[in-house]
């Protein structure tokens, strides 16, 4: 039996410099990974626009590879139902 991936997550941006849009978004995200200073942040928007692509992106380039023993992700919309 294969491995599967979906192909959402096997495509997702792995950094910030992946990001494609919202340009002033993410030269500020890049500019908190570069001075290391980690404001609290609140991303919001409609499902699809990039919020967990940008924050998982966000986390990876601040802590690098191992970056979930780092971060704690919680996302609203897996507590809708």
């Amino acid at each position: 039996m294969s491995d599967y991936t979906p192909w959402t997550e096997k495509y997702r941006p792995k950094s910030l410099k992946e990001l494609v849009g919202q340009k002033e978004t993410v030269a500020i995200l890049k500019a908190y990974v570069r001075e290391k200073n980690m404001p609290n942040l609140l991303f919001a928007g409609p499902p699809g626009i990039g919020k967990t692509t940008a924050a998982l992106a966000l986390a990876r380039d601040l802590y690098g590879e191992n970056y979930r023993e780092s971060i704690l992700e919680l996302n609203a919309s897996d507590e809708r139902g």
